[in-house]
Parts: structure tokens; sequence; C-alpha cells
């Protein structure tokens, strides 16, 4: 059986519109938990925080925090200083889940929504005080340290 030539043109027109929409590259790779581990969480959330993509970055947060936070608990509970950079390796859940507060913070606050920043610097502040992150050059942060000077930046600054 065989097309008429006036109906197949605008059939093989409307094909071409939805393969040409349907092959567009998306904005966001898509999301991928891998092993659920909070280090790779967290390596997610940075990544995809740093090429802008807000909203996948907030999810792989968000699924650290609520699938890490009770170990991070019990080790934050273990300490009553911070452990030696040598350890702090050890301290792994806890250190991504404070990193995580940390990131969720930075990006309420890129959002406008300060309050919501400022709970998420209160929690990692009062919860995971211990928790450090180590930069691209060895050098060991620590995360509780740095929400209680950003906590006191946004109270100085109420807007």
């Amino acid at each position: 059986m065989r097309l008429r030539t006036s109906h197949s043109i605008p059939i093989l027109m409307l094909g071409a519109v939805l393969v040409a929409g349907c092959a567009g590259t998306p904005s966001s790779p898509p999301l991928n938990f891998g092993d659920m581990s909070a280090n790779n969480l967290r390596y997610q959330a940075e990544t995809r925080r740093e090429a802008g993509d807000l909203d996948q970055a907030m999810i792989y947060v968000d699924k650290l925090i609520e699938l890490h936070s009770a170990e991070a608990r019990k080790m934050q509970a273990s300490l009553s200083d911070y452990p030696p950079a040598n350890d702090a390796y050890g301290y792994g859940t806890l250190n991504g889940v404070g990193v995580a507060y940390l990131i969720k913070a930075e990006m309420l606050m890129k959002k406008g929504d300060k309050a919501g920043a400022r709970e998420a610097y209160s929690t990692l502040s009062r919860d995971f005080y211990y928790a450090q992150h180590q930069d691209g050059k060895y050098n060991w942060y620590k995360t509780g340290e740095v929400a209680m000077q950003r906590l006191e930046k946004l109270k100085a600054d109420p807007r």
C-alpha cells in the first residue's frame, strides 16, 4: 500500500519535528544515586552545584541528609573535639552530612531563602559541629565554624 504524496509530506514533517524535539540534549544529566554512600551523594551535589543546577544539587543534598544523618549524629556524639586531620577520613559520614548542610545553606542563600539558610547553618553548627571538609589543596576546614560565622553574618544583615 502506498501513501499518497499529499499525505506523506505532512506525516514526514510531523515525524521530523518529533525527532528533533526528542534529540535535544537535556540541560541536566539524569540523577544517579550510585551506591547511596555519603561520599558519592556529596560528590554529586557538589558537581551539580558547580554546574549551576541547584535543583538537582538540592536533591542530592536532601538524599544525603535523609540517609546518613542518624549515623552522623552518632559520630558527632562520640567526639569532644575535632578529630586530627589524619583521623578525619574515618568520619566520612559526619563530614558528608556537615558539608551537605553547608551546601544546602549556600544554595538557599543564592535562591534568596535566608530563613532556610539560617536553619541549615543552625542545624550544622548544633548537630554536626565537628564535621570537616577537605579542599582541593588537601587543607581541612571546619564546617561547624564556617556555619557559625555565616550565622553571625546573617544576624548582622537580617534583610
